[in-house]
């Protein structure tokens, strides 16, 4: 079962999600995230990954957080999710206002395409 995500450097209140998944993987929703950033913290780095589907997903770290997270929908605590990596990158870019460089990665074996 989810747990509510606690921390000196956050204040969790009902409008936020901050969760970690029975797989051990932390998440938080996109108006956390909004949130976290208009108080004044930042993302530190950025990493999008490509699922076996072709679908881009973004894991940022945060400052004064430990760990990376997986970006969810707004409103949801279901991942956010991108058939476009170049609206990802911008997403990264524009509204999370991070100018670092960001990760590429994916999850398709290439090594079995001929």
């Amino acid at each position: 079962m989810a747990e509510a995500k606690t921390s000196d450097t956050i204040t969790s209140g009902p409008d936020e999600a901050w969760v970690r998944r029975a797989d051990g993987e932390q998440a938080l929703r996109l108006r956390a995230l909004n949130g976290f950033l208009a108080r004044g913290g930042a993302v530190t780095e950025a990493r999008l990954l490509e699922g076996e589907d072709g679908i881009w997903t973004i894991r940022v770290r945060l400052s004064g957080e430990k760990g990376e997270y997986l970006v969810n929908k707004f409103d949801s605590d279901a991942p956010r999710t991108y058939k476009d990596v170049a609206l990802a990158i911008r997403t990264i870019r524009q509204d999370m206002a991070y100018r670092g460089s960001i990760v590429l990665s994916t999850e398709i074996d290439h090594s079995r395409e001929a």
